[in-house]
Formats: C-alpha cells, structure tokens, sequence
C-alpha cells in the first residue's frame, strides 16, 4: 500500500512541475534590442484588449517561450529578444537559461537581481544576488572589481568607487536626490 501511495505522491508531484513549468503570464510587452528597452518602446504589446500571455518555462528551461495573443501562437527564439515586461511591471531579461530582473535603465550600466533559492532552514541573509552589464556587454555579477574592470577606461573610477563604497552590499545602495543607484550616478 505505501509504494502505490509513494507513486500517487510522485505523481501529484510530476503533474505540478509540469504544470508550473509551462504556466502562462500576462505580458505587457517585449523589448527587442536593449535600444527598445532604453527609449520604452515594446512590441508584442496589448491588442484589442486582449494582453499577450507568454508561456515561459522557467522550472524548465528551454530556448524560447511562446507567445498567445489575438488568437495565433508565435514561437519567440529567447536570444532574439532583449527583455519582456510582466503586466506588473517587472521587466525581465533572459540570458544562458536564466532570467534576471532588470532594474534600471541607464545607457552605460543595467542593473540586475535573481532571487536565490533557498529551503527554509538555510534562509539566507540577503536572498538576492546582484548583476550588471555594462553597455551591451555580457551580464555578469556584481563586484567591485568587475565594475573596475568593465569601465577601465574610466581612470577616475576606482577612486571614486572605494570612497563611496565600502562592501560588496553598498554597491545596490540608492540615491534619492538623483532617483537612481549610487552606482549610476558614478558611471554617468
């Protein structure tokens, strides 16, 4: 009796994977290019009251997600698109498998965030982990050193980043006179 309630169990189980792997989100819009993104220009947007859903995998990932709107279906490459805004308004990109959420839009520097999972007893302090790109480069952590190394062209900055900055922690600190990161205001 415990191995077919086991199997039950594991099927339960089996069916909500699957089902949270391709569930669908209603979508705002897509950002094409980062150029998109930079002047708010999406495509893919509403049409005729009717929201696109985006079917996104993300408990498995694969190489595309597929759009639902107005009726057709369109299969959408993920490298072929910068980023797609939720209708919540959170804006992610999706690079390698994984989705970063974008949190600014600068010309010289984007800032991102990615949720670390965690069971409950190893609840870490900080639950996010930080990103960047610089320009249109690749999105790697974010570091002190990979920020130095990013703009090294910037002869000033590793000055200018060790009397702001302290720690690893500082470098997400925001600046309410100038409405943007710390950071950015920076690297501008």
């Amino acid at each position: 009796m415990k191995g077919k309630q086991l199997s039950l169990l594991a099927a339960g189980l089996l069916m909500m994977v699957s089902t949270g792997a391709t569930a669908q989100q209603k979508i705002a819009g897509i950002y094409l290019t980062q150029d998109d993104y930079l002047r708010h220009r999406m495509s893919y947007t509403e049409t005729n009251g009717h929201a696109y859903k985006a079917r996104l995998y993300t408990m498995v990932p694969k190489d595309h997600i597929l759009l639902n709107g107005g009726g057709e279906q369109t299969k959408l490459q993920k490298d072929r698109f910068f980023a797609l805004q939720l209708k919540d308004g959170k804006i992610f990109r999706m690079k390698g498998g994984e989705s970063y959420e974008l949190l600014n839009r600068h010309p010289k520097i984007l800032l991102y965030r990615r949720k670390l999972p965690a069971s409950p007893k190893t609840y870490p302090d900080n639950p996010w982990r930080y990103y960047f790109s610089a320009g249109d480069g690749a999105v790697q952590e974010l570091t002190s050193q990979h920020i130095k190394q990013a703009f090294a062209a910037d002869k000033d900055l590793p000055d200018r980043m060790d009397a702001v900055f302290r720690d690893k922690d500082d470098l997400m600190a925001y600046d309410n006179f100038h409405h943007m990161y710390k950071l950015e205001w920076l690297i501008r």
